[in-house]
C-alpha cells in the first residue's frame, strides 16, 4: 500500500501541507463521502453541476492551489497533529469504513448526484495526487 511508503519525515514537492496535515486532510475527505463530515459548499464554480462532476472526475487535478473545502484545509485552519503513525492509522481506517459503507452520501455539494463508483473515483484521484504530493 502506497501509504505505507509515507514517513514521518516526508517532505512535500509542492504545496503547504506537511505530512501529518496531509494525513488529516485525507482523512477527512473520506469522512466527506460517508457523510461523517458536512462541510460547508465552497462557492461554486461557474459551470453546470454535470460539467464540473466530469472535470472533478476525469482531469488532473492541479498541484497547487486547488479550492478545498474549508473544515479540511488543514493550513487555513492550522490544524497540525503531532503523531504521524495515529494520522496514517485514521486514515486506513477512513479507507476501510468508505469501502465497507452500505451507503454514501448521494450528492456531492459542487458536483450533483453521486454513485458509489463517483465516489470511490474522487477519492482516488484526490489520495492519489496527496500521495505524489509527498513522493509516492
Amino acid at each position: 500500500m502506497r501509504i505505507d511508503k509515507l514517513r514521518p519525515d516526508s517532505k512535500a514537492v509542492w504545496g503547504k501541507m506537511n505530512i501529518n496535515q496531509n494525513l488529516r486532510h485525507l482523512t477527512m475527505a473520506f469522512d466527506i463521502s460517508t457523510g461523517k463530515l458536512d462541510p460547508t459548499p465552497v462557492k461554486p464554480p461557474p459551470l453546470p453541476k454535470w460539467l464540473f462532476k466530469f472535470f472533478l472526475l476525469n482531469a488532473k487535478p492541479p498541484k497547487e492551489k486547488a479550492e478545498t473545502f474549508a473544515e479540511i484545509n488543514t493550513v487555513a485552519n492550522n490544524i497540525n497533529p503531532t503523531d504521524f503513525e495515529t494520522e496514517r492509522k485514521n486514515l486506513k481506517k477512513a479507507i476501510e469504513d468508505f469501502c465497507n459503507a452500505p451507503s454514501l452520501v448521494p450528492e456531492n455539494k459542487l458536483a450533483g448526484k453521486f454513485k458509489r463508483d463517483d465516489w470511490g473515483k474522487l477519492n482516488y484521484n484526490h489520495t492519489d495526487h496527496h500521495l505524489r504530493q509527498f513522493g509516492v
